[in-house]
């Protein structure tokens, strides 16, 4: 539930406790307005790194002691300290089901619609803007059957970092969704930062000229590797092409320099698993500048 639905839901809660418990109550003035008040205050929490502390609640049992009506105060600020728990075991949920879950789509063909369906399922169930690719693998065949797929992203909530990791599987026509961990969003917000979007890749993915990868293939396996990071590339001794807006496969000239961009790495695989030396680096999100530190291509 949206944190500004909790809230709203929260202080009409309070409002229509503060009526009821009115009733009950001495005389005293703008009383129903301090009983909303003493809620609020129970609510109140104060970051210490990564811990909420219920400031609100520690004011309230050390520093106030209301004469008057104390005892339907200290109900209204204990039904705030209970909001103040409910968000802080709420806060991991706030904006992602964090549960396994399994959904059928079928056999896939990475040449055709069925791979755009699947790329759009999973923007569709954890998908939003926040969503960034650590890696993904693809495996398919000549054929264009995609035999098996992962992909690891991060999605961002308002507190936390949720880690899924994705795979699809040709043999039972079945994506699964593991939600491998939840991180808290200090420790990780530089290197999620680094991250490309998850919508941009899977762009990528859409346009790309399988056809011609599968032409260019001397094997019945193709693995297709993705990297979110976005880096440094210098470009001496590899086959590297760049992935043009229309998705074209377009050889790089190398001019001496370097190369910041997201890659997918193409590794041939023999029937019996083995690989070839050959290799292809295929660039995009590309741009050129030339470095004193230069990169190395994995």
């Amino acid at each position: 539930m949206d944190i500004l639905i909790r809230w709203a839901l929260f202080l009409l809660a309070a409002v229509l406790l503060a009526f009821l418990l009115e009733k009950r109550t001495e005389k005293e003035r703008y009383l129903y307005m301090k009983l909303v008040f003493y809620a609020c205050l129970g609510s109140v929490s104060f970051p210490v790194y990564d811990i909420q502390l219920p400031l609100g609640i520690i004011l309230f049992l050390i520093v106030l002691h209301p004469q008057k009506n104390s005892r339907y105060k200290r109900y209204m600020a204990l039904f705030g300290f209970l909001f103040f728990l409910l968000q802080l075991f709420a806060g991991p949920f706030d904006t992602f089901t964090v549960r396994e879950e399994t959904q059928q789509i079928g056999r896939v063909m990475i040449t055709d619609q069925s791979f755009h369906h699947l790329l759009s399922q999973i923007e569709k169930r954890v998908g939003d803007e926040s969503l960034r690719l650590e890696q993904s693998e693809l495996l398919f065949d000549q054929g264009g059957n995609l035999r098996n797929a992962t992909f690891e992203v991060i999605a961002k909530s308002p507190k936390r970092f949720v880690r899924y990791d994705i795979s699809y599987q040709e043999i039972t026509g079945t994506i699964t969704y593991r939600p491998r961990e939840e991180v808290l969003e200090r420790s990780l917000e530089t290197y999620y930062q680094k991250l490309i979007d998850a919508s941009r890749s899977f762009d990528t993915l859409r346009q790309l000229s399988i056809k011609q990868i599968l032409h260019d293939s001397k094997t019945p396996y193709v693995e297709m590797d993705m990297d979110g990071l976005y880096e440094t590339f210098s470009l001496q001794d590899a086959t590297v092409l760049l992935i043009g807006d229309q998705g074209e496969l377009i050889p790089y000239v190398n001019t001496g320099e370097d190369v910041l961009a997201n890659a997918i790495r193409l590794t041939y695989l023999r029937a019996d698993g083995q690989s070839l030396r050959e290799k292809k680096i295929l660039l995009y999100n590309y741009s050129f500048e030339t470095s004193r530190r230069k990169g190395v291509v994995r």
